[in-house]
């Protein structure tokens, strides 16, 4: 240790990030694989230098990245129906007078993809939501939104509310049988 307290400093920043990176690969996990996750931490504790316990962590982390994204992509066929959907919708909406068919189709769109496949909803709130930017982007054809070019991203609001209303459609049946009357 130097007589600045730099490599005090360094250690301590080294196990602050061990703990973020810890603290983050157990939120990210599913619970089929969280015990692989506190067996990962757990091994920390006979790791004895800050930056090889540091990197143990990231290297925990990578993993348990990997295994989310595998798990986000799994359902295609929800994946194709929302990417389907939200053009169909985002096309509608560049060719029509109103935002209001826009609106409905995402709500309702959202709302059947999230009935479907519950699991991890919110991909379906992004899908949805960014179609109409990318079909506006894909296309160079701004329509109605030329004026005010950030206009493009309030589908978010009626995509959220929709699988929101279909995840709750989903859940309500289960909570009810929970607790009869």
């Amino acid at each position: 240790m130097s007589a600045d307290g730099t490599v005090t400093l360094w250690a301590a920043l080294c196990r602050t990030a061990t703990d973020l990176l810890n603290r983050w690969t157990l939120l990210a996990l599913p619970p089929d694989k969280r015990c692989w996750g506190e067996a990962l931490i757990s091994e920390q504790q006979y790791i004895k230098e800050p930056l090889e316990l540091l990197l143990w962590a990231a290297g925990g982390t990578y993993m348990t990245a990997i295994e989310v994204l595998k798990r986000s992509v799994q359902d295609q066929s929800a994946w194709f129906a929302a990417l389907l959907l939200g053009m169909i919708a985002a096309g509608i909406d560049l060719h029509s007078g109103s935002r209001w068919p826009y609106i409905i189709l995402l709500f309702c769109s959202g709302l059947l993809i999230a009935v479907c496949s519950p699991r991890w909803t919110w991909r379906w709130t992004i899908t949805l939501g960014l179609s109409l930017p990318a079909l506006v982007l894909l296309s160079g054809n701004w329509g109605p939104y030329s004026v005010d070019q950030f206009d493009v991203f309030y589908g978010f609001v009626p995509a959220t509310l929709g699988t929101l209303v279909g995840l709750a459609t989903r859940r309500i049946p289960n909570w009810l049988d929970q607790h009869p009357r």
